[in-house]
């Protein structure tokens, strides 16, 4: 049994030191935290084993000459002093912190609002919500389907905009363009601006942080930004908004977009909401396309030469209604 715990340890380690280096340098990865995660429990209960194994070795320190007790009153105020840096952020904690990934790229890493979420229930599906944090409010439900027999799902972003063109809130993103500007896209390094042009411009607005990681003083966000959908699923406050969605799928280059991998522009699909009124459930249409939005987030309404991106998606379907006492 003591080798099974050696080895186990020592393997089990050896996996936790390698997926926490990954997680700390790469991009967040669910792969790498379920394997963390798995291994840290695997580590816990090797080390409440081995410390069961060796009971009367702990009891006889614990117990033993004032040498001993030294020692581990030394180890413990050690263990607290580390417990208390890492609290409370202080040096040297910081400085490790942020020589990390999440640290060195926070302004380029998107994260939605932590009551918003979405679920994949198939593989052409796409269900994304947005609760709010009072009852009597307005919550916001989307389903997006995609057509059937696509070999992958196409980029997706999904937001929402004031009546005037404003963010509010990125209720959802692709997990592989959430944490970089700089990404690799079903196999190909590229830039996040270049996918999805049209949400990364409105998000460029609202962050005032641009495409190439630079602050961009004219478009820097204000402090009475908010960022909230709070105030406009509020049906008392009476603000409508509009809810986007942009798509993109790659390698679909045609006669007039011939692109071999980038091929047709996003699309982007908008449905105007209104909380407070009385029609619970809304079609969102297509309205624009990205081909000019990564020069400067033009849109563009022609959709001449455009055929099969317009067939990426069956059904677009919002639902907005009050939520429960």
């Amino acid at each position: 049994m003591r080798h099974w715990v050696n080895f186990g340890l020592l393997f089990s380690f050896l996996t936790l030191v390698v997926s926490g280096v990954m997680a700390f340098t790469l991009p967040f990865s669910l792969v790498t935290t379920r394997v963390h995660i798995v291994f840290g429990l695997l580590t816990m209960l090797l080390v409440i084993l081995h410390v069961v194994s060796r009971t009367r070795y702990f009891a006889g320190k614990v117990s033993g000459k004032g040498a001993s007790r030294a020692m581990i009153a030394g180890i413990v105020l050690a263990w607290c002093g580390l417990v208390a840096l890492a609290l409370g952020g202080l040096w040297p904690i910081r400085q490790l912190v942020g020589a990390g990934y999440e640290a060195r790229n926070r302004a380029e890493i998107v994260r939605s609002s932590p009551l918003a979420g979405f679920l994949e229930t198939e593989d052409t599906r796409r269900f994304v919500a947005r609760k709010t944090e009072e009852s009597g409010s307005t919550a916001l439900a989307l389903l997006v389907r995609f057509r059937d027999g696509l070999e992958q799902a196409p980029a997706m972003a999904v937001w929402t905009e004031t009546t005037t063109g404003t963010m509010i809130e990125t209720l959802y993103l692709d997990e592989v363009l959430a944490y970089g500007d700089e990404v690799e896209w079903q196999g190909v390094k590229t830039l996040r601006h270049k996918i999805l042009p049209i949400w990364r411009h409105r998000y460029t607005m609202v962050s005032g942080v641009d495409p190439n990681g630079e602050i961009d003083a004219f478009t820097a966000s204000t402090p009475t930004h908010s960022f909230s959908l709070e105030k406009y699923l509020d049906p008392a406050e009476g603000e409508e908004l509009v809810i986007c969605v942009e798509v993109n799928a790659a390698a679909d280059a045609n006669t007039t977009f011939g692109d071999p991998w980038f091929g047709q522009p996003s699309l982007l699909y908008t449905a105007y909401l209104s909380p407070g009124g009385e029609a619970a459930y809304g079609l969102l249409e297509l309205t624009a396309h990205g081909g000019e939005a990564a020069k400067g987030g033009t849109l563009a309404y022609d959709f001449e030469g455009i055929d099969s991106a317009k067939r990426l998606i069956d059904l677009l379907l919002v639902k907005i209604a009050p939520t429960e006492e």
